[in-house]
């Protein structure tokens, strides 16, 4: 095999490396001071849907960022080489993290209506934006000069590059309107439904969710600027905090859920579901 070649670097390349390798620490940081939690409140709980996803949210971010990890260590190439199928498959579970810590939020929105109807149209929004955004970021027919080049002289790197192209930016914009319709959705269900009353379990649903969505929100408004303004080789930098943030919150809103459960258990001595409220008028949903 021919001599390795060192890949291209600029200022932007190096601070996209910098803050993926630190979002990954902070993944990796928050999984052990967290996990004494999850071994409270989730492994010796039964196998729900709840729990499924919830497990996929926890732990597939860290193939997916551990891919990206990887690719921000590397600095060098052998000529001939590709790294295309890597970075399709680094973006896929990227974007399947986010799915999954979506339809976790999508299971306790439903969990404080009970309404198919609303499940339904939380599900198909779910999907008809995501695939849209998706399609839409493979055309060329938008923002077709997205495509980065190295500078002239420099080798076919075969997609080794630490880079990314601005069509990221369809994907969080989607995720943007789409949080800020749970939101308002978050706000209506809070104000006419639970309105005049409210016990412990719903006040931290309802809280955790808000803040769930405002971290998205702030974090995608960040990810679309980065997309927009600075030059080209500083749009990977968003490729880990999305999932990380995704990862994180919904993992503390699960554990919040369930040390709620448990202070509710104690002092009523009963049964309740996995998050799932009754009408307003009951406290809780006893099985």
């Amino acid at each position: 095999m021919s001599n390795a070649t060192a890949l291209y670097v600029d200022p932007g390349v190096q601070a996209s490396k910098y803050c993926n390798v630190g979002t990954f620490a902070v993944l990796i940081f928050d999984y052990f001071i967290t996990l004494e939690a999850e071994s409270q409140w989730v492994w010796h709980r039964k196998w729900t849907f709840v729990r499924f996803i919830f497990t996929i949210s926890r732990y597939l971010p860290f193939v997916g960022i551990g891919m990206t990890f990887a690719g921000a260590l590397r600095t060098q190439y052998y000529p001939g080489e590709s790294c295309v199928q890597i970075g399709k498959a680094s973006n896929a579970l990227h974007i399947i993290c986010i799915l999954v810590a979506e339809g976790l939020l999508i299971t306790r929105i439903y969990a404080s209506w009970t309404s198919k109807r609303l499940l339904a149209f939380l599900l198909v929004l779910y999907v008809v934006s995501f695939v849209g955004a998706y399609i839409i970021s493979e055309t060329t027919v938008l923002f077709s000069a997205t495509i980065y080049a190295p500078p002239p002289n420099t080798p076919d790197p075969g997609d080794c590059l630490f880079l990314d192209g601005r069509d990221g930016l369809y994907e969080y914009v989607i995720l943007l309107i789409y949080e800020l319709v749970l939101l308002c959705l978050m706000l209506f269900i809070r104000f006419r439904r639970y309105r005049d009353t409210i016990g412990r379990l719903q006040k931290t649903f309802f809280n955790d969710s808000m803040k769930y969505m405002i971290c998205i929100i702030i974090v995608s408004s960040f990810s679309i600027s980065m997309n927009i303004f600075p030059p080209a080789t500083w749009v990977a930098i968003t490729d880990s905090p999305q999932i990380v943030i995704h990862s994180v919150v919904a993992s503390r809103i699960l554990f919040n859920l369930r040390a709620s459960e448990e202070h509710l258990r104690n002092h009523t001595m009963v049964e309740i579901s996995d998050i799932r409220f009754e009408e307003p008028t009951v406290a809780v949903d006893v099985e």
